[in-house]
């Protein structure tokens, strides 16, 4: 059995090299093109990709789109259906029929503003903590005050510590 596994390992050795050599002979035979043909390939070969990638862009800048309005990206095909739809909401969004819908309107728009801003916060706090933990391992004292510091003042303590920022920096000049 070893035997007659070796004799097939040997006849795809030597085929593989059979076919490797007819490879490389039909290649050294087409590639009689003179440089000029070269370049002229080159030259359309790059127009291609750059056309396909301002292709890709435009789909992948239509799928964000889509995304954005909660449509799925399949179903987009092309520019003018997103810009149909945006206005389409825009002009659900700018009419509000009665007050109640425009106070629920600005409610709306004013929550996802401060989701924003505390999720803003909640990062600047994180990347604090994580400058400090760097300045603690370098042993050094850090010289701000944190956010989270700056939030848990009241506003009176705020606003004294701008005055007196203010009358510090205008004392140099």
């Amino acid at each position: 059995m070893k035997k007659f596994l070796k004799t097939i390992l040997f006849l795809c050795a030597i085929t593989s090299l059979a076919y490797a050599e007819e490879a490389t002979t039909v290649a050294t035979s087409s590639s009689g093109m003179s440089t000029e043909e070269q370049k002229d390939a080159m030259d359309i070969l790059d127009r291609m990709r750059e056309k396909i990638e301002k292709e890709e862009a435009e789909k992948a800048k239509l799928a964000a789109e889509a995304r954005e309005l909660g449509i799925k990206p399949g179903d987009v095909k092309s520019t003018e259906e997103v810009e149909a739809m945006i206005e389409a909401k825009k002009v659900e969004e700018t009419k509000p029929k009665t007050e109640a819908e425009r106070l629920e309107l600005t409610r709306k728009k004013a929550m996802n503003k401060l989701d924003f801003y505390e999720r803003v916060v909640r990062s600047v706090a994180r990347e604090e903590a994580e400058v400090a933990g760097y300045y603690e391992i370098i042993g050094e004292e850090k010289a701000r005050p944190s956010i989270m510091d700056e939030q848990n003042q009241t506003p009176a303590e705020t606003m004294t510590e701008a005055n007196t920022q203010e009358q510090t920096l205008q004392e140099p000049t």
